[in-house]
């Protein structure tokens, strides 16, 4: 724990507190309707912002980095950012975003962003489970067109209808 007593003791608290974790496709739909159900239960005395790192596997395309040798050369496709948006936009995100950079330089990479709130209502549940069911399956989709073995399986896995791929 020598990390976390130094961080403690170097790094100023900067604001709210936020807790970071790494929820995948089957998840983390479930987590966000935990979080709304604890708000509207009053167990969380207020709402949850979700978001995820915007280089999650299907918001990014960045061919120096994270999709550098896609086994089907899709490196540079910028498609997957701008249809996990789109996805996301249309399933109910509170806010969406398409940036660029994401630490490889200015225009080497394009990404989409993504937050959603659990403010313990039916509606913000439905928006949730929308939202944090399709931005992961995003990413499986990508990959599974791409031809990876693994995210096929977890595409059949988890049901996802993916025609041109799964037949």
């Amino acid at each position: 724990h020598n990390w976390l007593d130094m961080a403690r003791e170097r790094i100023a608290f900067q604001g709210l507190p936020a807790r970071i974790c790494w929820v995948g496709l089957g998840d983390r739909h479930r987590l966000g309707l935990a979080f709304n159900e604890m708000v509207a239960k009053g167990e969380l005395k207020a709402p949850v912002v979700i978001g995820r790192d915007h280089l999650d596997s299907g918001s990014v395309a960045s061919p120096n980095r994270e999709t550098e040798a896609m086994k089907d050369g899709s490196d540079a496709v910028s498609d997957w950012p701008l249809l996990n948006a789109l996805l996301n936009t249309a399933s109910g995100a509170t806010w969406v975003s398409l940036h660029h950079g994401g630490g490889v330089g200015m225009g080497f990479s394009q990404h989409a962003g993504m937050v959603i709130v659990a403010d313990g209502t039916p509606e913000a549940a439905k928006r949730l489970e929308r939202v944090l069911w399709n931005d992961p399956a995003t990413g499986v989709m990508r990959h599974a067109d791409a031809g990876y073995d693994i995210a096929i399986e977890c595409a059949k896995e988890h049901q996802l209808n993916l025609p041109g791929i799964l037949g």
